[in-house]
């Protein structure tokens, strides 16, 4: 069953998503981060179709949009690692009060790194780590974007369909993706296709040292938001698999 689902953050703004449980529930539920501009449907329906298909597993799946991204409130020019940061609690403050017997963190791209961040400081509540595509250098893309764009007369930039803050410029060194990962001793399971023009494959390998129980798999002939059906179907088999408790 699906059904939708509603989430007051710190700052009174509410954080829209979707819970799927499925009938023969088997008492592990997977919560989702997306990506940066994306949403808790995710590039290509990646996310709502991976939900599809563990449900005929027994996997509950919680996916929400951070705010000011999807239906949540907000505004995308409001956005930066703080509100990230503050989201990404308020869902996971939210799955501690569902009925479960584990919990599986699952972020792509931007959301694998703020996944393996609260990871690292939550191991307690999260029992195991999925991480696609994860954006440990994100702050640098940001960074690069911001400096070299026209700044607009607020100090934001005008990125196509979305309106880069000088907040979220300015919270950039505030966080670094990758401080205390080697904390987290449970299971990680890292994804990412060789051909991805967004964040560099190497960047999978970095994240592979840190963790002191992590498996990398590197699918040879996928882009960034896996968009052939061959890299996708591998994508979704790999995890699947991590899911159900295999070594892959």
């Amino acid at each position: 069953m699906i059904r939708a689902i509603a989430i007051e953050n710190r700052r009174g703004l509410t954080i829209r998503g979707y819970l799927n449980r499925p009938d023969d529930y088997n008492g592990t539920l997977v919560v989702y981060f997306h990506g940066f501009t994306g949403n808790l449907t995710e590039h290509g329906g990646m996310f709502r179709d991976f939900s599809r298909l563990i449900a005929a597993h027994g996997f509950a799946s919680l996916r929400c949009d951070f705010t000011g991204n999807g239906e949540s409130d907000g505004a995308f020019r409001d956005f930066t690692y703080d509100t990230l940061v503050e989201d990404a609690e308020a869902i996971l403050d939210h799955a501690r009060t569902l009925d479960k017997k584990e919990t599986v963190l699952l972020g792509f791209s931007m959301g694998g790194a703020v996944a393996a961040y609260e990871a690292a400081r939550r191991a307690e509540e999260i029992d195991r780590l999925l991480l696609w595509s994860p954006a440990g250098n994100l702050s640098k893309l940001i960074k690069t974007r911001y400096e070299k764009a026209p700044k607009l007369t607020n100090g934001n930039v005008d990125y196509p369909n979305f309106e880069l803050s000088q907040a979220l410029y300015e919270s950039l060194s505030q966080y670094d993706w990758h401080s205390g990962l080697e904390n987290y001793h449970k299971p990680v399971k890292i994804v990412h296709g060789r051909l991805d023009q967004a964040v560099d494959y190497l960047e999978a390998y970095r994240y592979h040292g840190l963790f002191p129980n992590a498996s990398l798999t590197i699918i040879e002939n996928a882009g960034h938001g896996y968009d052939t059906r061959a890299s996708r179907e591998q994508l979704f088999a790999i995890s699947l698999e991590f899911l159900r408790g295999r070594r892959v």
